[in-house]
């Protein structure tokens, strides 16, 4: 008797264990957050890698677009989201590195993400508008900001730690406006009203249509669109911009569903029509698994805290 009672007492457990039992992931869509508005070069990478990570895990991956704060927004609701694997999306270097120095956040740099993997870089150019109309070269530009203050945009400083580095060694000053898009930006200085700003994709097209003129590429290469047109570094100033853009989730992501979502990223990332999308807008194929990087971060991150230091940007020690 005590037996039987044994064994119907497990037979009565197993449908209970099976009611708790957790869905297969991903059952449901997957939120992918980005911290910039539409249609500038993070959100062409975060689509196109939206659009291949749907096909390869059968669910949707809609794009959230969360600006503002200069590009943490995006990067806090990742932090605050629960680690189901359900959201995901781009906590880039300046959410990282340059925030934490500049300004006031809701998350902590490195312990509040699961690090998932590097895809692309976002290059950064160098361009000027009807505000400086005989300047022709970098050396026109130093002149020309020897003679009188000039002013350069971008929406968060670390995509303008180049020119930060730039005035320093050429020794001039420039006044720093921060701008929440970088489309604004843009249409400030092809207006004439501002001297100089952080280039990106959205770049391209003004150049080609003569509304602005670019000097140097403020990044590690040339851009493909421009190749006559040398980098910083090649103009005897030794600085870059780097701005990877890096994927996280919330830290505690199940070690499996963090390697899955982070395989189908890395996956996407690899794709040729997927590159194929990126290098149409000048973004760099930049692929890296989380532990690269993370020694990635470490690498550039010295300098860019250095150049915020010097340029009197950075309120923090850090």
């Amino acid at each position: 008797m005590h037996r039987r009672s044994l064994i119907a007492g497990a037979s009565l457990a197993i449908p209970s264990l099976h009611a708790h039992a957790q869905p297969a992931w991903p059952s449901r869509e997957i939120s992918l957050v980005t911290g910039f508005g539409p249609g500038g070069g993070t959100d062409v990478v975060a689509r196109s890698i939206a659009a291949h990570m749907e096909r390869a895990l059968g669910v949707s991956v809609i794009v959230r677009n969360t600006p503002g704060a200069g590009g943490t927004l995006g990067p806090a609701r990742i932090a605050q989201s629960r680690p189901d694997g359900y959201t995901f999306g781009l906590v880039g270097l300046s959410a990282l590195v340059v925030a934490p120095l500049t300004m006031d956040i809701p998350y902590r740099p490195f312990e509040s993400f699961d690090f998932l993997g590097t895809t692309s870089e976002l290059r950064i150019g160098f361009p000027v508008g009807p505000s400086m109309p005989q300047v022709r070269s970098l050396a026109d530009f130093v002149a020309e900001a020897r003679r009188r203050p000039v002013t350069f945009a971008s929406t968060n400083p670390g995509s303008a730690v180049a020119m930060f580095e730039f005035q320093r060694l050429a020794r001039f000053e420039m006044n720093y406006i921060q701008f929440g898009s970088i489309t604004d930006a843009a249409t400030q200085v092809a207006g004439g009203h501002i001297d100089t700003y952080t280039g990106t994709p959205e770049m391209i097209g003004l150049v080609r249509a003569g509304n602005l003129r670019m000097l140097a590429s403020a990044s590690v290469d040339r851009w493909p669109e421009f190749p006559e047109v040398p980098t910083l570094i090649e103009q005897g100033f030794e600085t870059a911009t780097r701005q990877p853009i890096i994927w996280a989730g919330p830290a505690g992501l199940p070690p499996a569903i963090r390697e899955r979502l982070a395989g189908a990223l890395l996956a996407a990332a690899r794709d040729p029509e997927v590159q194929m999308r990126q290098n149409t807008a000048s973004i760099a194929t930049r692929v890296h698994d989380a532990a690269e990087t993370l020694a990635l971060i470490q690498q550039i991150r010295p300098g860019v805290e250095a150049a915020l230091r010097s340029s009197g940007v950075a309120r923090r020690a850090g």
